[in-house]
């Protein structure tokens, strides 16, 4: 693969990627070029913090409010969840009407009483509804 990088300040930024087939490798850069620059704050305890997408497990919505699940607790965001989606792109996707989950964050799925479960690395569970269960398969690449 060969790399090419051109300095100038007076062009447009722009990445251009060519590839004989889509892969993981262009998938990766793909996210991480989509993601670069988003910035989430989340909010706590009177305090303001900014979150990595990688480290978010979770953005769920609970009474009317948003919030994100990360290793250092539960964040308050102010951002909607639909724009949260469109934001974060490829990275999350969405479970239910009220939840979106890190896809690096997934250990497993299960299955109970009929309803698909997404359990996270972090312990944390939550149900795929119906309408969402075909569109989770194909992001994860499960048919």
């Amino acid at each position: 693969m060969k790399i090419i990088t051109k300095i100038d300040e007076n062009a447009e930024e722009r990445i251009e990627i060519y590839s004989h087939k889509r892969d993981a490798l262009v998938e990766q850069i793909e996210e991480l070029v989509s993601n670069y620059g988003v910035n989430i704050n989340g909010f706590k305890d009177g305090e303001i913090a900014p979150l990595n997408a990688e480290g978010i497990y979770r953005i769920f919505v609970e009474s009317n409010k948003v919030f994100a699940s990360t290793d250092s607790g539960v964040y308050q965001i102010k951002n909607r969840l639909y724009q949260l989606e469109e934001m974060l792109g490829e990275q999350f996707i969405k479970v239910n009407q009220s939840s979106l989950v890190n896809k690096k964050q997934i250990k497993k799925f299960s299955s109970s009483w009929g309803s698909l479960i997404v359990e996270l690395k972090n312990g944390e569970t939550d149900y795929i509804s119906r309408r969402q269960q075909k569109y989770v398969m194909e992001r994860m690449g499960i048919k």
